[in-house]
């Protein structure tokens, strides 16, 4: 949420959904004449200044236009918003794979290297492995 201040306001309303808020200075004041309109979380929209101001009704009868108007844009932004966050996964899963390719790579050309500190046993894959329990047994002498 946030806070803001429109210098003047005279009034203040909600549109029937409760996305967005209008705010107005009307013409009982000289200056500043006009509306803003603002999202439910306070982030500014709109700003209209007019020299007399007296369309607070029109803004209200007029309400539907503005929140399928300002409706569209959101739904525009969420959409790009989405096409952004598929980009960001597929640029990261591209980065994923060339990671565990290069490894690929690398684990490849260390086989022989490995192999060699085997003496010579190939022993990358699991099943060539062979379980040995040793018992070690320690003895500590008291001076």
């Amino acid at each position: 949420m946030a806070t803001a201040e429109h210098f003047m306001a005279t009034d203040i309303e909600w549109d029937p959904t409760g996305r967005y808020v209008a705010t107005a200075v009307t013409s009982v004041h000289e200056m500043e004449n006009g509306f803003n309109i603002w999202s439910f979380n306070g982030k500014h929209l709109y700003r209209i200044l007019k020299d007399h101001f007296f369309q607070r009704k029109r803004i209200a009868k007029n309400l539907k236009k503005y929140s399928k108007k300002i409706r569209g844009r959101d739904q525009d932004v969420s959409l790009l918003l989405s096409e952004q966050e598929r980009e960001k996964r597929r640029m990261l899963k591209e980065d994923w794979d060339k990671w565990v390719n290069e490894w690929k790579r690398i684990h490849e050309e260390e086989k022989l290297y490995r192999q060699k500190l085997r003496d010579g046993e190939a022993s990358d894959e699991e099943e060539e492995y062979e379980a040995k329990d040793i018992e070690v047994e320690e003895v500590h002498r008291c001076n």
